[in-house]
């Protein structure tokens, strides 16, 4: 295993570091597996930190658990992360693009729903929006054209290595726009 700092073109304005975690099996020649792990250090964790076990489809038994975010913080940090990207895409003409956030979104609708507390959302997402300067009115603001555009077109590159059977943009982006309808209602 080797971990190297990863720095990006342009300093995070926040002091976010980041580092590359590379893995290599007996059988490579050199580290090939990546994991890239970002730490930011200037936004709080507002929802209470869970244990939870790990996980896997190994044959051998691993009795371990991890700290985790309530769903509810990944929710409200993806969409935030979507807000901040939509001016990224306004003042440069490109971005990351978002097309994992919005996957993540429609999954954890899916499958933990009714596992979300979602009283009170709306001003907790306000609060971690404004850790980042942006904000947000309408839901639309969510799903703006040019960041569709841009998320449909770099949709399989994105997910199509992650996501066995992945499911269409639309039907995602489809179902997840009422879902965010109603949670910020």
């Amino acid at each position: 295993m080797t971990c190297e700092r990863y720095t990006e073109k342009e300093p995070h304005p926040g002091g976010q570091e980041a580092f590359a975690i590379r893995g290599q099996l007996p059988w490579h020649r050199q580290p090939q597996a990546r994991v890239i792990i970002e730490v930011s250090l200037d936004e709080r964790v507002l929802r209470p930190v869970h244990r939870k076990a790990i996980l896997h489809e190994y044959d051998e038994s691993i009795d371990a658990s991890v700290s985790v975010y309530a769903l509810e913080e990944i929710v409200a940090e993806k969409l935030r992360a979507i807000l901040q990207h939509i001016e990224k895409l306004e003042s440069r003409g490109w971005s990351r693009s978002r097309a994992r956030d919005y996957y993540d979104l429609w999954r954890i609708f899916g499958a933990y729903k009714n596992e979300l507390d979602l009283a009170g959302f709306v001003p907790f997402l306000r609060e971690k929006c404004m850790a980042r300067n942006v904000g947000f009115t309408t839901a639309a603001d969510f799903f703006p054209e040019k960041m569709l555009l841009y998320v449909e077109k770099t949709w399989e590159q994105w997910l199509g290595p992650l996501v066995p059977q992945l499911p269409g943009f639309q039907t995602i982006i489809g179902e997840l726009r009422p879902q965010i309808e109603a949670i910020l209602q």
